[in-house]
């Protein structure tokens, strides 16, 4: 008997190893089906039609050879240019009793501000009017109807928009790498698609005490007055170009850890999308460096390509697996061979076999005892 149930535990064995899932894995492959290589595989292409494009707000960007700028990152704020810049004030003392102009007012040069009645006795009192020195925006107004006023106070205070100043703070080791008249591109958060383009126009002469930091004054047009002034900003100096590479908007790679994927539009089929693995390189404020994985003229998913990576992809005929196995007569790692199976049965009759043998053996050897 303790033969028999050896034997019997023995073709159990046997029965789980053949038939388990990582004897069906086949050659070149480590792993059987659900293994690690099955869970790394980017799968097929993803299907997006015209609707869901819409929908997901895809935009594409082409893969271009372009310089890649090395930068310096900092932070500022919007001022404004001194020069541009223009208070009101009363020359007597006295009472407001008109005022013609608004904050956020756009005003020009000669248009009328505001009244003032003079505290001098008179029937009626002396009034003095005072209009706008400049063309600008009102970005002040400090006065209301029926205020008194002061020769030492404000009235008004102007800027002309039209160009402005982003000023930011460098540290001491970095002073070095600015240059009067370097190309600055400005990002604020009330425009997050758009980028300002200034240069700087002069550097501070003195550095903080404390903060060991020198302020950098760049100057950039701002015809549209989408500037305004105290607005936060990021500055982004390009302190150095690099040769011409294949590069594309930052946005459009994902991933992490050195993993790193693209969308890339199939020629000719407008609605399909390749996951694409890439190895990049060198990056600036607004393209990144591919080094492999895409060629020049490809067009990359730049947005809505968060949402492309949680799509099923697609099975297609013709697939690269499809063909692997045509040419190679590899199989698929889903494809169980049919002579293992054929394997497993006959050792498990064998044994089964062999077990019967030795256990009507055993009947007889205690039956002549």
């Amino acid at each position: 008997m303790i033969y028999t149930r050896s034997f019997l535990f023995a073709a159990l064995t046997a029965t789980r190893i053949v038939l388990s899932p990582a004897a069906f894995a086949h050659e070149g492959h480590a792993d059987a089906p659900g293994g690690a290589e099955a869970s790394s595989a980017t799968g097929g292409p993803v299907l997006v039609s015209e609707t869901a494009r819409k929908n997901l707000g895809l935009r594409l960007e082409e893969a271009e050879l372009r310089p890649i700028e090395r930068t310096l990152t900092v932070i500022g704020e919007i001022h404004a240019e001194p020069e541009r810049s223009a208070t009101v004030s009363s020359r007597i003392p006295g009472r407001v009793v008109a005022v013609f102009a608004k904050e956020g007012e756009r005003v020009h040069r000669g248009q009328p501000l505001v009244e003032i009645e003079s505290l001098q006795v008179g029937d009626p009192p002396p009034r003095a009017r005072y209009t706008a020195p400049i063309d600008g925006t009102v970005t002040h107004r400090h006065v209301v109807v029926g205020d008194d006023v002061e020769p030492r106070g404000h009235l008004f205070e102007l800027t002309d928009l039209q160009e402005v100043l982003a000023v930011g703070r460098v540290f001491e080791g970095q002073i070095g790498r600015v240059t009067v008249g370097q190309t600055v591109r400005v990002h604020v958060p009330s425009y997050p698609e758009e980028a300002f383009e200034g240069i700087v126009d002069r550097m501070g002469g003195a550095l903080d005490a404390r903060s060991r930091s020198l302020p950098v004054f760049v100057r950039i047009a701002n015809p549209d007055r989408k500037l305004r002034l105290n607005m936060r900003a990021t500055l982004s100096l390009v302190v150095e170009r690099s040769d011409l590479a294949l590069a594309v908007p930052k946005e459009t790679v994902l991933g992490e850890f050195g993993h790193h994927f693209v969308f890339v539009q199939r020629d000719g089929e407008p609605d399909l999308f390749d996951r694409r693995s890439v190895v990049t390189g060198l990056s600036d404020d607004r393209y990144i460096e591919i080094l492999e994985g895409i060629l020049p003229g490809d067009q990359v998913v730049s947005e809505g390509n968060y949402s492309l990576q949680y799509l099923t992809p697609v099975a297609e005929p013709g697939s690269r697996e499809t063909l692997d196995t045509a040419e190679t007569g590899a199989h698929p790692p889903h494809t169980t061979r049919w002579w293992l199976w054929a394997l497993g049965i006959i050792g498990v009759l064998a044994l089964g076999a062999a077990a019967w043998v030795l256990r009507g053996r055993a009947r007889i050897a205690s039956g002549a005892h």
